[in-house]
């Protein structure tokens, strides 16, 4: 009986780590695929971009028009990005809707009489009661109709300012990041000009550029006819994107316009490519491991 149980426990952690290095090397070794594809016609934008592993089992997309909008999925579960606002609650909408009403009536009844505070909620009852039984469907849904303008108010100006504060956040925080880059940089600079450092930055270029490639995608397409409103610097900026090779090798189609005379620019683009992690992890591993790296590392963090 106790080998019995053993034997079962055995095979239960044996399952249970066979599981785990499978996940763990599908993590490794499976590539993380992504495309983007899109259109420009000038300052008009439209893209799509979308990133997928393991048979689409996790899955981010994004798109771009007039908005911004996206979605992130792990297995079944899906998630929606860019909300622009924090939506109020039908209690609360009604809640807003029924005080501001109540606010507008206590204004047109501002002079009447007032009354004693140990008969007011008898009275208030039996006017409300009076009231209802009063009231005529018109009146009833002239009524109801105050209360959805009332609430779509309430609503128009939460998002106003939950847009407002959100903006605000935004900016104090891209503020305090510019600045840790600007003195990140400035760290850099300096110890960039130290002979002591050379062996670093050399290790650092080459591992890199190694990342680089691994991540820059193997198909990137591109479909563009523009001007720039002259055909002098129409025909030189040709030139200068003729010099890139990635316009051969990829077989860019790119018409320029001497005959216009005003600037544009409109066509489409296919970005393909994946990503394998290990060769990712070899690189930065390499980079943590290497002793010039980790001092120049702990030259700059101080």
């Amino acid at each position: 009986m106790i080998f019995t149980i053993l034997k079962v426990i055995g095979i239960i952690l044996l399952v249970v780590l066979a599981l785990i290095l499978t996940a763990l090397l599908c993590v490794l070794f499976v590539p993380v695929k992504y495309r983007a594809v899109g259109s420009f016609d000038n300052t008009d934008i439209r893209a799509k971009a979308h990133v997928s592993w393991l048979l689409h089992l996790f899955a981010l997309h994004i798109e771009y028009a007039d908005e911004t909008d996206g979605y992130i999925r792990f297995a079944f579960v899906k998630k929606k990005l860019f909300d622009n606002y924090e939506a109020l609650d039908d209690d609360d909408m009604d809640e807003a809707a029924k005080t501001e009403t109540e606010d507008k009536v206590s204004e047109n009844t501002g002079d009447e009489s007032k009354i004693p505070a140990d008969e007011s909620e008898h009275i208030a009852d039996e006017q409300t009661e009076n009231e209802s039984t009063a009231q005529t469907p018109n009146e009833q849904r002239t009524v109801t109709d105050e209360n959805q303008h009332i609430k779509q108010q309430t609503k128009l100006t939460h998002q106003k300012t939950y847009k407002k504060r959100n903006k605000k956040s935004h900016k104090k925080q891209f503020k305090d990041k510019s600045e840790k880059i600007k003195n990140c940089i400035y760290k850099l600079k300096r110890e960039y000009s130290d002979e002591r450092n050379k062996a670093a930055f050399l290790h650092l270029k080459k591992e890199l550029f190694i990342i680089l490639k691994r991540i820059c995608p193997r198909r990137l397409k591109l479909t563009m006819v523009y001007s720039t409103g002259s055909p002098d610097t129409t025909g030189i900026s040709l030139g200068i994107l003729a010099c890139f090779p990635v316009g051969y090798t990829n077989r860019w189609r790119i018409t320029p316009d001497f005959e216009s005379e005003k600037p544009y620019a409109k066509g489409s683009f296919d970005i393909k490519g994946h990503v394998i992690v290990i060769s990712i992890l070899a690189a930065t591993l390499r980079i943590l491991f290497d002793k010039n790296c980790r001092r120049l590392y702990n030259r700059i963090s101080r």
